[in-house]
């Protein structure tokens, strides 16, 4: 038996749903608000990833929780979006297709990596890469356009870029 085979194993329902769930972290509002604090569930296991959880310090606090306190000691998977970068700011998606500079579009995308690894942050939700034909979707900007060939390069090249360096494709 494997060592995830094992764990897996060893799991309770309860921590191998909360390997499934992501709950707000509350340091940036991009959805609904939970209230309450998740300092329990990640003790319990009942939790596996936070949302909207953006500073190195607590990152730390927080994953140090889920390892040593918690029964298993499984990190959490930290997320944030990053769609236009995160503490260095670039033009949105919309406005950097614009540039059709796929160099560019690698270049900032890697900027934006570093700076959410710095903070703890593991995923990302970018590129976003949906193509917009409703309107009232107030998110359509976060996306480089319809245009097929730039919207494939585009996915390319950030999604090279928003991996560790050590990624293995």
């Amino acid at each position: 038996m494997s060592r995830i085979e094992t764990l897996i194993a060893r799991m309770t329902l309860a921590e191998k749903l909360g390997q499934l769930t992501m709950t707000a972290a509350g340091y940036a509002v991009t959805g609904p608000v939970i209230a309450g604090d998740s300092i329990d569930a990640i003790e319990a296991g009942t939790v596996g990833s936070l949302l909207n959880l953006f500073d190195a310090g607590q990152a730390h606090e927080l994953q140090r929780l889920a390892v040593e306190k918690s029964r298993l000691g499984i990190p959490l998977l930290i997320a944030f979006d990053v769609i236009h970068g995160h503490r260095t700011l670039f033009p949105v998606p919309l406005a950097e297709a614009a540039l059709f500079d796929p160099e560019a579009w690698e270049l900032t995308a890697r900027e934006s990596a570093r700076d959410a690894a710095a903070d703890g942050i593991a995923m990302t939700f970018a590129p976003m890469l949906d193509v917009s034909r409703d309107p009232r979707w107030g998110r359509s900007v976060e996306g480089p356009g319809e245009e097929r060939v730039r919207r494939g390069r585009d996915r390319e090249r950030r999604a090279r870029r928003s991996a560790p360096d050590d990624a293995r494709y």
